[in-house]
């Protein structure tokens, strides 16, 4: 009788711990150790260090169910769209895990299934003080949990495994709070928009419209760069590695090889 192609078990535990580990600048002989913590019977000795890294790449976005693997599902999403989008912006106490600008702010919280709530809360009134559009992606077991802890205008996704859907969508934000917005530029920022840094002079010499729409100007040219090179240089990123590459825009040939 013939012997059937087995695919190898996959220690879960192993791969949280491979994440934890792994660092995009890694060289050879840490990207192989990382490799032998999952297939230990496996000779790595001849890869190269792309091939290190997309072996890495295919076993995180098979077995892990963390925010890198979503985070990347969210550049898919947007890479086409005539948006600037950017990751891990603070706010207040906060950092949100994925803003894009266009006409609008919308912001995108990730609660995945290796996630837990505690700070949602917290976190949704927060993202409420400054972005027009809020939105939370959350594992399907978060569902019923969350629904009690955000505001109703919070736009709501699912995801599981390789699919997600609306759950609600997102409604326009009606309390924006201009002082917040202004805290989140730096004085340069503020002076290119405003004429000034000054906080307090900003906001009696401008109503709370002008404030956001120069707000939004202000984070897309912030980010404008950092997003058109992940976009431009998408095909040689690899997904795990789509944040390092957008706060450190080197050419990926340069990691990789």
């Amino acid at each position: 009788m013939g012997k059937f192609n087995q695919q190898p078990v996959i220690d879960y535990k192993a791969v949280k711990e491979v994440v934890k580990c792994y660092n995009t600048l890694d060289y050879g002989p840490k990207l192989r150790q990382l490799l032998l913590m999952i297939y230990p019977g496996n000779n790595f000795s001849k890869c190269c260090k792309l091939e290190l890294h997309q072996k890495l790449n295919d076993l995180i976005l098979l077995s892990y169910e963390g925010e890198q693997v979503l985070k990347y599902e969210l550049f898919k999403e947007f890479h086409n769209k005539n948006v600037v989008a950017a990751y891990e912006i603070k706010v207040k106490s906060s950092r949100v895990d994925f803003l894009t600008i266009n006409g609008f702010t919308t912001s995108f919280e990730i609660k995945s299934n290796l996630d837990n709530l505690d700070k949602l809360a917290k976190q949704s009134v927060d993202y409420l003080s400054a972005f027009e559009f809020n939105n939370l992606v959350i594992h399907e077991r978060h569902l019923k949990k969350c629904i009690d802890m955000i505001p109703a205008n919070f736009g709501i996704i699912t995801v599981d495994k390789d699919q997600h859907s609306f759950y609600r969508k997102p409604r326009l934000n009606q309390h924006l709070n201009p002082s917040v917005q202004l805290s989140l530029l730096t004085k340069k920022e503020l002076f290119q928009s405003f004429g000034t840094f000054a906080q307090e002079d900003i906001l009696i010499s401008n109503n709370t419209d002008t404030i956001n729409d120069l707000f939004k100007l202000a984070l897309k040219e912030r980010y404008r760069s950092r997003w058109e090179f992940i976009v431009e240089h998408s095909n040689d990123i690899l997904p795990i590695d789509i944040q390092f590459f957008f706060n450190k825009n080197i050419k990926p040939a340069h990691i990789y090889s």
